[in-house]
């Protein structure tokens, strides 16, 4: 951005060279930057950009950090979703002035969640939230990667599990182990989903949702279906939450204690290999990848009314869909695709 500050005296314009840019070609820019903490900062340049920063229709929020339970002796109590809370409060308090007037809230007032924050912006249609690590508590040298599907509720996950080393001794309680990582991803992804509900009734022209973390561990995707699906369905989904909040304190300290949305019944085909080495000379122990749905979505075989080929080739659709371009894991996936597969159901939870 170039600027004319000659005087006028001798001839020259004093205007900024920004003004000649049309309003679209803006707001093509501030849906570029996407970030709202960085748009926010851009409304303290002029009027103009002031009153188009709330126009800009892709954003991304990053949250600095999530607040553990021990921070403070009142956060025992406090679900996932209030820390996420308090977590933007923190990130944006540094460079949100309580005293200048913005459309963001009330003067006197601090930001306090991202519905909140969001309702500064007029059109948003892409939205991303970054959280500032992954959700899962895992040993040492295991991975866990994971892609989730919503509208009301769970549509489709999928999950890659493996652990590094040649140490890794998965000959008793493989299994156990195996279906641990996949219920720990379910929960993660429907902690995920809840927190944003609030979200996804208020923006009524949002037509893609991702939540995902730094650590790209886990990923939560929804598209304008499944966020009409969940606008129109979300108040049964909702009360079918609160009843069930009570499960989700029975282990101290665990991060998800608080709401999340209820996992339907699902059918879970699990493909393994003990022992696995990747073309680069990588060896994964005890690679797993499983292919969560409903048990009654369209494709599930068995009471779902797919047939198994429906159900298979639908596997290889969602699994690369997920990670096939995602070079180590890629191949893996390739490599897992062809391995004999097992179904196991679960009830919801």
């Amino acid at each position: 951005m170039e600027i004319n500050v000659k005087h006028p005296a001798y001839g020259f314009d004093q205007s900024d060279g920004f003004d000649s840019i049309p309003d679209p070609i803006v707001l093509h820019i501030f849906s570029k930057i996407s970030d709202i903490k960085t748009l926010i900062r851009c409304r303290s340049v002029s009027k103009r950009f002031n009153s188009l920063v709330p126009q800009a229709d892709s954003l991304l929020l990053r949250v600095d950090r999530v607040i553990s339970t021990t921070d403070s002796d009142d956060d025992d109590g406090d679900s996932f979703f209030i820390a996420f809370l308090r977590s933007i409060v923190k990130s944006l308090h540094n460079f949100i002035s309580p005293n200048k007037h913005t459309h963001f809230g009330s003067p006197t007032r601090t930001q306090n969640s991202p519905t909140q924050i969001l309702r500064g912006f007029e059109n948003i249609r892409s939205l991303q939230i970054e959280l500032p690590s992954g959700d899962l508590r895992l040993e040492i040298g295991t991975t866990i990667k994971w892609k989730a599907h919503f509208g009301k509720t769970l549509k489709s996950c999928v999950i890659l599990g493996f652990r590094g080393g040649s140490e890794a001794d998965f000959s008793g309680g493989g299994l156990k182990m195996r279906v641990v990582w996949t219920i720990s991803a379910l929960i993660a992804a429907s902690a995920r989903h809840y927190m944003m509900l609030d979200v996804i009734r208020e923006q009524t022209d949002l037509s893609n949702l991702v939540v995902k973390d730094k650590d790209n561990e886990g990923m939560v995707v929804m598209d304008k279906g499944g966020l009409k699906e969940c606008r129109e369905r979300g108040g049964e989904e909702e009360e079918m939450n609160n009843n069930n909040n009570s499960n989700n304190n029975r282990r101290a300290g665990v991060w998800w204690k608080s709401n999340r949305t209820t996992v339907p019944a699902v059918r879970m085909r699990m493909r393994h290999e003990a022992r696995m080495e990747l073309s680069n000379g990588v060896k994964l122990e005890g690679a797993t990848l499983v292919v969560v749905r409903p048990i009654n979505a369209s494709g599930c075989g068995g009471r779902g009314g797919g047939s198994e080929a429906e159900e298979q080739s639908g596997d290889v659709g969602l699994a690369m869909g997920a990670f096939g371009g995602d070079g180590v894991y890629g191949e893996a996936i390739e490599r897992l695709l062809k391995c004999r597969s097992y179904i196991l159901e679960m009830n919801s939870f």
